[in-house]
C-alpha cells in the first residue's frame, strides 16, 4: 500500500463504525423489546452512505465503478462491494420497519460478514505485515470501540465499560503487534520500524488513551468522547494504509 490512501481509510473507518453501531443497536433491540429506533438506523445509514461516497473516490473512473463486480467470482475487492450493498439494504430494512428484530439481527450479520470480507480484501500478499488475519482483527475492534462510543447517542444505553475495554484491547494490539514484526523478516522489521517512527501511529494511541479518559465522565462527553475514538481509529488506519511496507520495496519498486 504504503500510500495514505484517504478514501480507503474514510471508507473503512466510517463502514466499520456503521457495522459496529449495528451490531450494539441490534443487541439493544433483542434485549430491549420496546424501544422505537428508527432513527438510530437512520443515523447508521447516513454514516455507510458517506463511506460509500468516499470510497467512489479511489476509483480512477467513480461512473464506471460497476465494472468491479464483474470479477466477483474471483476477488475480493468485488466481493467486498456486493457486501456494503447488501449491508446498505439490511439497515434500509431495519430503518423501514422501525427496528424489526429479524431485520435489525440482518444488519447486524450482514455488518459483520462486511467486516470479514475487508479483512480478506486488505490482507495483501504483498504486504507480509498483514497478508494474515490482522486486519480484521483491527477491523472488528473498530467495531467494537465505535459501536459502544456511539451507542449513547442512538439509544441512550450506557456502553462506557465496553467502550473503555475495547480500547484497551485496540492500544494493546497497536503495541503488541510491531513487538512481532521485528522478530520476523525483513519486510516485517521494516513494517516495525516504520510504524514505531509514525504520527498517525503515536496519534491514534494518544487519541485512544483521550477517549479512554474521556468515557469516564460517561453521559457529559459522550460526543467528544464518540469523535476522539473516531479519530484515533482514523489516525491508525492511516498508519496501516501509508506505513505499511510491501515487497515491491526489496525489488526496485517496478510499478
Amino acid at each position: 500500500m504504503e500510500q495514505y490512501q484517504l478514501p480507503l481509510v474514510i471508507f473503512t473507518s466510517l463502514s466499520q463504525t456503521a457495522a459496529g453501531m449495528a451490531i450494539f443497536l441490534a443487541w439493544r433491540r433483542w434485549s430491549a423489546e420496546s424501544r422505537l429506533q428508527r432513527k438510530g438506523w437512520l443515523i447508521i445509514g447516513v454514516i455507510l452512505l458517506i463511506s460509500l461516497f468516499a470510497a467512489s473516490f479511489h476509483l480512477s473512473y467513480p461512473f464506471h465503478g460497476y465494472y468491479a463486480l464483474i470479477n466477483i467470482r474471483h476477488a475480493w475487492l468485488s466481493r467486498e462491494i456486493v457486501a456494503a450493498g447488501a449491508f446498505a439494504a439490511a439497515i434500509a430494512a431495519a430503518y423501514l420497519t422501525n427496528g424489526q428484530k429479524l431485520a435489525t439481527l440482518a444488519a447486524a450479520l450482514f455488518g459483520i460478514v462486511l467486516m470479514i470480507v475487508q479483512g480478506l480484501t486488505y490482507a495483501a500478499p504483498a504486504m507480509a505485515a498483514v497478508a494474515n488475519g490482522l486486519p480484521m482483527v483491527y477491523y472488528f475492534l473498530t467495531a467494537w470501540v465505535m459501536g459502544a462510543a456511539c451507542m449513547p447517542l442512538l439509544d441512550d444505553a450506557p456502553s462506557s465499560p465496553l467502550l473503555r475495554q475495547g480500547i484497551v484491547l485496540f492500544i494493546l494490539s497497536l503495541i503488541i503487534v510491531p513487538l512481532i514484526w521485528s522478530s520476523g523478516g525483513v519486510i516485517m522489521q521494516m513494517t516495525a520500524r516504520t510504524w514505531g517512527a509514525s504520527l498517525f501511529f503515536w496519534g491514534s494511541i494518544l487519541c485512544f488513551i483521550l477517549a479512554f479518559l474521556l468515557s469516564v465522565r460517561r453521559e457529559k462527553s459522550v460526543p467528544a468522547t464518540a469523535a476522539v475514538a473516531l479519530a484515533a481509529v482514523v489516525l491508525s488506519r492511516l498508519a496501516f494504509f501509508g506505513d505499511t511496507i510491501s515487497t515491491v520495496v526489496n525489488i526496485g519498486h517496478p510499478y
